[in-house]
């Protein structure tokens, strides 16, 4: 009970933290699109956000050794020996630094090699350069949030996530003031990707010199902590890649898929609308993301009773409020995105109610995957979005030319609750229930 309550209170404290650094990220948002969208023009307030949604699409560039880590080190602290889980920390962010430095590059060469005209669609062909520059921007940013997103994971891992919060609250404030000088100064794309990335980079650079200071980092030896723990975050980190991937496709590709078929200008409406929704729904993944490392430790150390309650408790407080959440936006929807957006862009009614539909679905896919994660139930997870990926992306891509907008968020719901209701509640129904079983032994009998 004493460890049990000691999670409870170690995600709380990541719960509070996470808060203000949410607040602050809500304003980041907020003026992210008031700021730049008046003086930028749809069109290219689009291209901005095409280019942004590249960093959710390519999250699995780190060949889920991010994820793995968080895992690792959890299960490296239970065993309560500082060394090992020193070299486990430095290992782990030293392979995560070589996979950063790789993929930065390629993506580099990527953004300088692309056909751009052929990628996105754009009313205004002299927007192409500006476009080129920004992928190109991007790429260098993302290579580094690679390495500083494993310190992340690091702290997650260990059970601090809101030591993480702090850094990146602090992080999100300077990026509000940086944005803006910017707006005053109506400086291009690339500064903005830099500000609002940079910014984060930054924050996880402070979170490396915090961990050296606790000893929980070392540069000595590293490479040779590098070399061991690669063996076991590639491995774990498998299906969390393969896992990543099919994230990516079936949720991140959404702007690109926009962009390429109704142009860049509905990316704007697209991107407007899904900021909107996570006002409703990003304060439940600050309760339940905490959750991740105190499954995994609760997993380490068999105790399924703690498993069991905190599931239970976190799904019926995660549909309650997302479906208030959902319900409210969706009902003031027309007279915020006015506000929001000073009448530059209108969402018809139809394709935001869709929205909400699926912003219900995905806060309780992502309250459920705590417990996935944390507890190594990684496997069923690749099977089943996978399977959704099949379904999805043939209903967006011919439904899109038809419905047009609505699309999107229409297959997305009809995939996922075909898919994920018969793969968790029947294929793998077992499996799920025997990881929380309260298993106890009376008269000879389990």
């Amino acid at each position: 009970q004493g460890r049990a309550d000691e999670r409870y209170r170690l995600a709380a404290l990541s719960v509070v933290a996470s808060i203000a650094s949410r607040v602050v990220s809500v304003v980041l948002t907020l003026l992210s699109v008031s700021l730049t969208l008046p003086y930028l023009g749809v069109e290219r307030f689009g291209i901005w956000m095409t280019v942004a949604s590249f960093a959710a699409m390519l999250t699995f560039l780190d060949l889920g050794v991010g994820n793995a880590l968080t895992n690792r080190v959890t299960h490296r602290a239970a065993e309560d020996n500082p060394a090992g889980l020193r070299q486990t920390i430095s290992g782990g962010l030293a392979f995560l630094a070589l996979i950063g430095l790789g993929m930065g590059l390629l993506l580099w060469l990527i953004a300088l090699y692309l056909p751009w005209a052929s990628v996105i669609k754009l009313e205004q062909p002299e927007l192409l350069s500006e476009t080129r520059q920004a992928a190109m921007t991007f790429a260098v940013l993302f290579g580094l949030s690679i390495f500083t997103g494993g310190i992340q994971r690091v702290f997650a891992g260990l059970q601090q996530a809101y030591i993480g919060h702090v850094a990146t609250a602090v992080a999100s404030v300077a990026a509000c003031m940086g944005l803006w000088f910017a707006a005053r100064a109506q400086l291009g794309i690339s500064a903005l990707l830099t500000i609002m990335l940079g910014a984060q980079a930054v924050a996880g650079l402070f979170l490396l010199w915090w961990l050296a200071a606790h000893k929980q980092f070392a540069f000595k030896s590293i490479t040779n902590f590098g070399r061991l723990e690669s063996r076991h975050l590639f491995k774990a980190g498998g299906l969390f890649f393969l896992l990543q991937i099919g994230t990516m496709i079936g949720w991140g590709a959404d702007s690109l898929i926009i962009s390429s078929t109704l142009g860049v200008a509905q990316v704007a409406v697209f991107s407007v609308v899904q900021r909107l929704f996570q006002f409703a729904t990003q304060p439940l993944s600050l309760l339940t993301a905490p959750l991740w490392g105190a499954y995994a430790d609760a997993h380490a150390r068999h105790d399924k009773a703690f498993i069991r309650n905190t599931l239970k408790h976190s799904l019926v407080i995660t549909i309650a409020g997302a479906g208030l959440g959902a319900l409210s936006v969706f009902i003031f929807h027309a007279w915020l995105i006015e506000k929001w957006t000073h009448g530059s862009i209108a969402a018809p009614a139809i394709f935001v109610a869709s929205y909400a539909a699926w912003a219900i679905l995905e806060a309780c896919g992502n309250s459920f995957s705590m417990f996935l994660n944390g507890t190594g139930t990684i496997r069923a997870q690749v099977v089943t979005v996978m399977i959704f990926i099949v379904l999805v992306l043939p209903m967006k891509l011919i439904l899109i030319d038809y419905i047009g907008l609505v699309a999107v968020p229409l297959a997305a719901v009809i995939a996922y609750l075909v898919v994920t209701f018969s793969l968790y509640g029947i294929v793998y129904r077992k499996e799920i229930l025997q990881i929380s079983k309260n298993e106890y032994c009376q008269g000879g009998k389990e």
